[in-house]
């Protein structure tokens, strides 16, 4: 998710986060076919056990790996830990910038997601090295 702290606080954030979640969960229950197959396999005598075997592991492997990709998508919708929220009211305090992009955030009754806290570093960091 690409966040600009110059700018408004995107109004919908939050468009993505079902298709994401929903996508997650239909993966995980591949994986979980997989690993079922593959527990058949070891357990049953099964002619076409080399067959069967494959068909698990790829079930297992292929969605495995993309189920992460969309996990740490998700990652950018997780609410702040307290640690996180002092550091960006720091933040806040020190760039004005970042102070208003939170008001606005706050104004539109939420509060920032891990994205914003990102960005809101990055851009500290940027501004630093800039002066």
């Amino acid at each position: 998710m690409k966040i600009d702290i110059t700018h408004e606080p995107p109004a919908d954030i939050f468009q993505d986060r079902g298709k994401y979640l929903r996508i997650s969960a239909a993966l995980l229950s591949l994986v979980f076919c997989g690993m079922l197959l593959i527990v058949y396999v070891l357990f049953a005598d099964a002619a076409s056990s080399k067959n069967l075997e494959t068909a698990g592991l790829a079930l297992f492997i292929g969605p495995a790996l993309i189920f992460v990709y969309f996990c740490e998508k998700l990652q950018d919708y997780k609410k702040l830990n307290p640690d996180q929220k002092k550091e960006l009211a720091a933040l806040g305090q020190k760039h004005p910038e970042i102070a208003t992009y939170c008001g606005l955030v706050a104004k539109a009754n939420r509060e920032p997601v891990f994205a914003e806290y990102e960005a809101s570093k990055e851009w500290a960091e940027d501004s630093g090295y800039k002066r």
